[in-house]
């Protein structure tokens, strides 16, 4: 991503693709709005950044990538594929991390059960600019969505 798209993206604020964190919180937390970009229509998480757009800034790009990219991997079931880049913006670094919308649908996170049980998997999605976890009802769409179009 360069400076000038990630400008015009917070410029215009958070919204069903667009989420702003000042700072990473927790794997799960994080897992969380990741899982719900993926069983969505893929996002940009932007690390560094209020939610009012202005820029915070991350105290070490490097350690908030490795932060993120483990969320992606260790926290998400299945896990989950991602991009992440590192921009600066008016002398502070932000980190982005782009998901995908997944093919693999729906992700959850990790409880390490090897079926999907719809009363207890914490399963999210977006709705406008929010990070929901999703209805048993909405589990079982995804699911069955991807198995029939696998098929």
């Amino acid at each position: 991503m360069t400076v000038k798209e990630a400008k015009k993206i917070i410029k215009e604020g958070e919204n069903f693709y667009t989420e702003f964190k000042r700072k990473f919180s927790t794997h799960e937390k994080i897992a969380k709005e990741i899982i719900a970009f993926a069983n969505s229509n893929g996002g940009k998480l932007f690390f560094g950044v209020d939610d009012d757009g202005s820029i915070v800034g991350v105290e070490s790009e490097k350690e908030s990538a490795y932060l993120i990219s483990q969320s992606a991997s260790e926290y998400c079931e299945p896990a989950v594929e991602l991009s992440i880049s590192v921009i600066e913006l008016y002398g502070k670094d932000i980190v982005i991390a782009e998901i995908p919308e997944s093919q693999v649908k729906p992700h959850r996170i990790q409880d390490y059960k090897s079926q999907i049980n719809y009363n207890t998997a914490k399963v999210f999605i977006r709705m406008n600019s929010k990070c929901v976890q999703a209805s048993k009802e909405m589990i079982k769409f995804l699911y069955t969505s991807y198995r029939d179009f696998e098929e």
